[in-house]
């Protein structure tokens, strides 16, 4: 006997419940030459006829012949098995905890927004702190299922599903007692002179290396490794640094000053996952965020 192919027992029991192919046709979103080549299919599956159609051109009803009306409610329960075992695989998986990875320069409103969405969803969700630079590595090992990351505004990787989700500016940090402290902004090319703590991940970007005009900022190190290692440069007189808005919000404190610059871009802050991750649970999530 061939594979049966569900869809024509879903065509066979939209048959029987309207007794009209054109009807049935119209329910099931086909043609109506796909429906009766579909159930001529399934007769020749099971040996039988299964409706009499009637004359050609006839307007009476569809009806079932002994052998169709065995069928019938066997078919019924066998697509209402599928269905059951489907909807409960789909909310198995959308129950399996989640990890999401976040840093110390992710805003903790964007946190807390996503383990509501979690909950909105049905979802279980983990936090867990990851260290700068290390983000990337867990998600694709598999440590972690999604991550937030701040990244350039061009950012894109073929092996992520990235969702925008805000645009951050850029600050400079400074000791409290540095002379453009209280500046209330500042141009990027008033720090060419400026000692910078130099960053070991993502370096060329937070360092903004090269300046305009080619120039190299004057770093100072060792590299940090964190945001909190950064900021304990900083209040130590060793440099300045540049970082965004979520930082200071996070960091702030009477020892250091946050000054923006306006002619950095901003920085965006996205939700990823692994692109070849098709769990309904992830792609659920993801979608939810990216329509907020």
């Amino acid at each position: 006997m061939s594979d049966l192919d569900l869809r024509l027992l879903r065509y066979f029991v939209g048959l029987a419940e309207s007794r009209s192919f054109t009807e049935a046709a119209r329910a099931l979103h086909v043609a109506q030459p796909t429906l009766s080549q579909g159930i001529e299919r399934l007769e020749k599956i099971v040996g039988t006829r299964l409706v009499d159609r009637g004359p050609r051109g006839s307007t009476r009803s569809v009806v079932l012949t002994e052998a169709g009306q065995v069928l019938l409610p066997a078919a019924v329960d066998i697509l209402q098995r599928v269905d059951r075992a489907l909807q409960s695989t789909r909310s198995t998986a959308l129950s399996a905890p989640l990890a999401v990875g976040f840093g110390s320069s992710t805003p903790r409103d964007v946190t807390s927004h996503l383990l509501g969405t979690g909950d909105e969803l049905g979802i279980t969700l983990s936090l867990e702190h990851v260290p700068w630079g290390h983000e990337l590595d867990r998600l694709r090992s598999g440590v972690l299922d999604l991550c937030f990351l701040q990244v350039p505004q061009n950012f894109t990787d073929p092996a992520l599903r990235v969702v925008p989700l805000r645009r951050v500016r850029r600050v400079a940090v400074f000791p409290r007692l540095h002379q453009l402290a209280s500046r209330a902004q500042l141009a990027l090319a008033e720090l060419d002179d400026e000692p910078i703590v130099d960053a070991a991940s993502d370096r060329d970007y937070w360092i903004v290396n090269p300046r305009p005009g080619r120039r190299a900022p004057r770093t100072v190190g060792p590299p940090a490794r964190t945001v909190e290692e950064m900021m304990a440069f900083v209040t130590a007189g060793r440099g300045m640094a540049i970082t965004s808005l979520s930082v200071a919000q996070a960091h702030g404190g009477a020892e250091l000053s946050f000054v923006p610059i306006v002619d950095l871009d901003d920085v965006a802050l996205v939700l990823v996952g692994n692109a070849q991750d098709r769990r309904p649970a992830v792609s659920a999530l993801l979608s939810a965020m990216d329509g907020d």
